[in-house]
């Protein structure tokens, strides 16, 4: 190949290469819009429970837009949890327990798994992150709750209220929910 064909062949790949991008930004893009609930391969029903959960909430509260999402295992669960890439998990009471001494063991880390129960199915919890938006925990909450009727082996509002790491504004709604 000679000199000119090839500087010919290496400047047009630079424009078409310039203007490549990276999809991780619209990725994030995605999860704003999205109420994305994670949950982990190796969590059992988690993950059909999720798709059943994401058609109650789309159907109490269509600008939800919910869809489930899946992590390999509940250690990269744990790590985009506590990162804070995701605000929604839906985990088994076994991963849960998991969970927490597995973060109890990473004392040394700036990122905590910091997370409160918003609703609980047969044996599982519905966890959101602590510091998210409580006017939305409480609409998320009410969905739930709302559909609860015909959701699968979710608890009654009642046996939710006594589960000792009920966030605050999921309280607030589920209290508000019994009462009418």
């Amino acid at each position: 190949m000679d000199r000119r064909k090839f500087l010919t062949a290496a400047l047009a790949l630079v424009p078409s290469m310039s203007l490549a991008h990276s999809p991780w930004g619209q990725f994030q893009v995605y999860r704003q819009k999205h109420l994305l609930i994670l949950c982990s391969r190796d969590g059992g029903e988690s993950y059909s429970y999720s798709k059943l959960l994401a058609i109650a909430l789309n159907r109490e509260q269509p600008s939800a837009k919910a869809r489930p999402a899946r992590a390999v295992n509940s250690v990269r669960l744990y790590d985009l949890m506590r990162t804070k890439q995701f605000t929604f998990a839906l985990i088994e009471d076994s991963q849960f327990k998991e969970i927490r001494q597995l973060d109890a063991k990473n004392v040394d880390s700036k990122y905590r798994w910091d997370v409160k129960s918003i609703y609980s199915f047969k044996d599982m919890r519905l966890v959101v992150q602590s510091d998210f938006d409580e006017q939305l925990v409480r609409i998320v909450t009410h969905a739930v709750a709302e559909s609860s009727v015909w959701l699968l082996d979710a608890h009654s509002a009642e046996k939710v209220m006594e589960l000792s790491d009920l966030h605050p504004a999921a309280k607030e709604a589920l209290e508000l929910y019994i009462k009418t």
